[in-house]
């Protein structure tokens, strides 16, 4: 047994893009458009999608990979799903997981707002509204009031009022989508088979698909018994905690050792155990775990230093970590993304001869898009964007900074996610940084109402498409001579998911009132848009401290490049850095040093065989804890309606 290093094999002759994959892929789709904001908003249980492996995409396709299956099996054995059925089944659900939560979930918040909470405090009115264009809001006052406090008796849901808006954005939204698939369509040779990265992240579902003859389950991994060791260390506390949900005093499992102290102006470090992460980073190169375990040490001494010192650039704005911590990891992702880039100029430069000359010594009938198309798809859908934001109100200068950055910063967090396998990184947004490299004062209102707008797409970005992108065409090697069904296959997942998001989000909120939900259709948007209205009242020049900063990151980031590059052995990989200077790696660093510790000794006490050996029981690990929360999910949302229970990651 053991991790396939080769590419999941399919019969050459069969289908994978089928009627019932596309279908089922469908349906997996609909759930995560519906679950993302159930589980989020209104169960209160375990978010469905909120990271780059989702239980919303895991948990559907192993019911349907094993349980389904081997129903098949027993009654119509020659309607087992196939291998790469299951992989466009699960790539649907996975692109999709991508989209209904923190995507469009704040692009509803963003477009209902700006009149809803608008008072003579926050003076939204008189700082903001002049510049909103009409197109990408809801301006009726009565239809805003109703979807955040509720109909009210006999009234009917405004749709008409949506329309406007609703089309403009979602037009925005499958450009983005397009952008991505471009994208990593472009780069999938480079990365896959070029640089051969090891997209840890796709290693569960890459097991799930490889059937076994012999033995009771579908599934090979799942007739190990190491497998259920694993699963059983996984799940059994989240069980055992269960009797707590219905008895408080029962005593628990707990899931953490407590915070481990340094200092009085040290960060303290978080001893979580994630059966999950634990799993994944198995499968994660030792480098990148060592360095992750190093730079966190690395970082948690400066900033301690810096406390102790008294050094501050003012407040955080961006999530559980310090400006340090972003800025850094701004400047490691300036670095990293242009040697990506660089490294990759070769299969670039055919890239371009394919599509520009039509060069017959590239290759490109293998892959997802033929160049022509993805590179014609990246630059139409980039135009678009970058058309979108200047008819919004930005300049074209302003408009084309923030893109770039942007960019940097999605191909950034998509490469830590392939190659360091985190399942999130919630990396500083493009906003911030133009704000501070261009300064409020030389963006005119109209831009920085702009830049509101572009909270929907780029908010939250622990969940990004492109990221989610990526991954799916690892599973993609062994069926791409369909490349024209994949992409409509991913096209439907996408359309499905945003349809059934955005009409359950909209409809749910004007039954139950969407500021009770809080979080996003709260606190959120209104600090949105409270910055924006502070920015435009007391605008601030360039701030030079925060490119300082920035600079440290480059600095190290091209250190261990260019030591990485005259000696292969050097142990501290600039991905490491990267990945470290962003939330949630600080809630979960225990469990990476786990994974790192245990995959040492394992490698130098038996090699590769031993590994091998060992691996289904990090994959009981997964499958023990997504287990566990379907069966919490259900518990929830049978005996605790409204009153649910987390066992999110972070």
């Amino acid at each position: 047994m053991a991790i396939r290093e080769q590419q999941t094999q399919t019969a050459p002759l069969q289908r994978a893009v089928t009627a019932r994959s596309i279908v089922i892929g469908a349906m997996c789709a609909g759930f995560l458009g519906w679950g993302g904001h159930f589980t989020r908003h209104i169960a209160h249980t375990t978010k469905m999608a909120q990271d780059h492996l989702p239980w919303g995409a895991v948990v559907p396709f192993l019911l349907i990979a094993v349980v389904l299956n081997k129903i098949l099996e027993k009654v119509r054995p020659q309607w087992v799903l196939r291998p790469s059925e299951l992989l466009v089944i699960f790539s649907m659900g996975l692109v999709a997981s991508a989209l209904p939560s923190y995507f469009m979930g704040h692009l509803i918040a963003n477009v209902s707002a700006p009149f809803y909470f608008a008072n003579t405090e926050n003076r939204w009115a008189d700082d903001i509204h002049p510049y909103l264009p009409d197109w990408a809001v809801v301006t009726d006052v009565t239809a805003a009031r109703w979807f955040f406090e509720g109909l009210p008796a006999g009234a009917t849901i405004p749709w008409e009022i949506w329309i406007t808006p609703m089309i403009w954005r979602l037009s925005l939204v499958f450009m983005i989508g397009v952008f991505g698939f471009c994208a990593v369509s472009i780069l999938r040779k480079q990365w896959v088979e070029h640089e051969r990265l090891t997209f840890p992240l796709m290693t569960l579902p890459l097991e799930l698909v490889n059937r076994e003859p012999r033995g009771f389950w579908p599934v090979g991994i799942m007739n190990r018994p190491v497998f259920w060791w694993g699963f059983a260390l996984a799940s059994f506390p989240i069980y055992w905690n269960m009797v707590g949900y219905f008895q408080p005093l029962f005593p628990t499992i707990p899931r953490d050792l407590g915070l481990m102290e340094f200092g009085q102006y040290f960060p303290p470090i978080h001893t979580r155990f994630y059966p999950v992460i634990i799993g994944v980073s198995y499968f994660m190169d030792l480098d990148v775990l060592f360095s992750i375990i190093v730079f966190h040490l690395l970082l948690t001494l400066e900033m301690g230093l810096f406390n102790r010192l008294g050094i501050e650039i003012g407040p955080t704005h961006v999530w559980p970590a310090s400006q340090f911590e972003n800025w850094q990891g701004f400047g490691a992702l300036c670095v990293l993304v242009p040697w990506s880039l660089w490294m990759a100029r070769e299969h670039l430069r055919n890239v371009f001869r394919k599509a520009l000359l039509n060069a017959r010594d590239v290759e490109d009938s293998g892959e997802l898009l033929s160049y022509r198309a993805a590179l014609g798809g990246l630059l139409a859908s980039g135009l678009f964007i970058l058309g979108w934001c200047v008819t919004s109100g930005m300049s074209v200068f302003v408009a084309l900074t923030f893109l770039s950055l942007v960019g940097v910063i999605w191909l950034g967090i998509t490469r830590v996610c392939v190659e360091g396998g985190l399942i999130s990184s919630r990396m500083i947004q493009g906003q911030f940084v133009a704000y501070h490299l261009l300064g409020p004062v030389n963006i005119s209102p109209s831009g920085m109402a702009a830049f509101a707008l572009t909270e929907t797409w780029h908010h939250d970005i622990k969940t990004i498409l492109m990221a989610n992108l990526a991954n799916a065409t690892r599973l993609y090697d062994s069926i791409r001579h369909e490349r024209m069904r994949l992409v409509i296959a991913l096209g439907l997942a996408m359309l499905v998911v945003i349809t059934t998001s955005a009409y359950y989000q909209i409809s749910s909120s004007y039954v139950t009132g969407a500021f009770n939900y809080g979080g996003i259709y709260g606190p959120y948007v209104q600090n949105t848009f409270d910055t924006i209205a502070a920015h435009i009242r007391d605008p601030f020049a360039l701030e030079r401290e925060r490119m300082l900063i920035a600079l440290i990151g480059m600095a190290t980031t091209a250190l261990m490049l260019a030591l990485r590059y005259a000696w292969p052995w050097w142990p501290l990989h600039p991905i490491g850095f990267a990945a470290v200077t962003a939330y949630p790696v600080n809630r979960i660093v225990f469990s990476i040093f786990f994974a790192w510790f245990s995959k040492f000794v394992i490698l130098r006490a038996g090699g590769i065989n031993l590994y091998r050996k060992a691996s289904p029981f990090f994959l009981g690990l997964m499958v023990g804890y997504f287990t566990g929360v379907l069966v919490s999910f259900l518990v929830d949302c049978i005996w605790f309606p409204e009153q649910g229970h987390s066992l999110a990651l972070y």
